[in-house]
């Protein structure tokens, strides 16, 4: 994160996060930013990270917590659907790529890995084997997020989170216009503003394979999008958090992160 993009962070995030009292007038906006996304950037621990801040290590999670809770709050104005305006020039930046019409987002799920809660631990279980909390979203060609839905338990399947998801609502409210849509993977059910691959029963016609191929070659970004978020927040390859409910928060605050950052990168 350059700079520039740090400060205007900061300036963000100042009313909901600059000292209320005399005592912690060391415990700047900026220190706290600068903690909360070393703590989430690396897998040191609270203990390094205090030491490196020197904050107390309670006071670190405070610190963290409250950080991720603001940034979180700021989600509305960081991860934003595209006005009807921004459309075609989204849609241009994937058809670039394999000629796919039409498409302005790419979207998926992806295991948040984490310790899992001592109760209901089950519902946590992934398909791999592992506790974990969904991440939906929805990215853009330049990768940047335009939405996010984080908490779903990782057992729960992809179609149900995004059955469940204001984004579905919202696509159905008719958000999109008829001649565009999103990408998702053979996990969604087809729909006039997803589209997703042919199932292949070993008897596709070669149209289909070719569409199968555009689609899978656009619908990448959003993959990467999840490669990169993890690979800058390192800390989301695995939460070791042991209060579930704070754990969204964590996710979001990444995601709004990775916008800052990417923004700055493409604009």
């Amino acid at each position: 994160m350059r700079m520039m993009c740090f400060v205007y962070c900061a300036q963000e995030l100042c009313e909901w996060i600059a000292p209320q009292l005399p005592k912690e007038r060391t415990l700047t906006v900026e220190k706290k930013l600068l903690a909360t996304i070393w703590m989430i950037s690396n897998k040191d621990s609270y203990r390094d990270v205090a030491d490196r801040f020197a904050i107390n290590k309670g006071t670190l999670h405070q610190v963290v917590m409250m950080v991720c809770t603001a940034l979180t709050g700021l989600h509305n104005d960081v991860i934003k659907w595209p006005g009807h305006w921004q459309l075609p020039a989204l849609a241009e930046q994937f058809g670039e790529r394999c000629g796919f019409p039409g498409v302005v987002g790419a979207t998926d799920g992806t295991y948040i890995n984490i310790l899992g809660p001592s109760d209901d631990r089950d519902a946590y279980i992934n398909r791999k084997g592992r506790p974990s909390i969904q991440l939906q979203a929805v990215c853009t060609k330049s990768l940047l997020f335009i939405d996010v839905c984080a908490g779903w338990p990782g057992s729960v399947h992809d179609s149900r989170v995004f059955f469940n998801s204001p984004l579905r609502r919202k696509l159905q409210n008719g958000v999109l216009p008829p001649q565009y849509h999103l990408l998702g993977d053979s996990a969604y059910q087809l729909q006039g503003y997803l589209m997703v691959p042919f199932r292949d029963n070993g008897h596709l016609t070669v149209l289909e394979k070719k569409y199968n191929m555009a689609q899978s070659s656009t619908r990448v970004e959003i993959e990467r999008a999840f490669g990169l978020l993890k690979g800058k927040f390192r800390r989301l390859k695995e939460l070791e958090m042991t209060k579930v409910q704070d754990i969204p928060a964590v996710i979001f605050a990444a995601c709004v992160l990775h916008n800052f950052i990417n923004f700055e990168q493409w604009h």
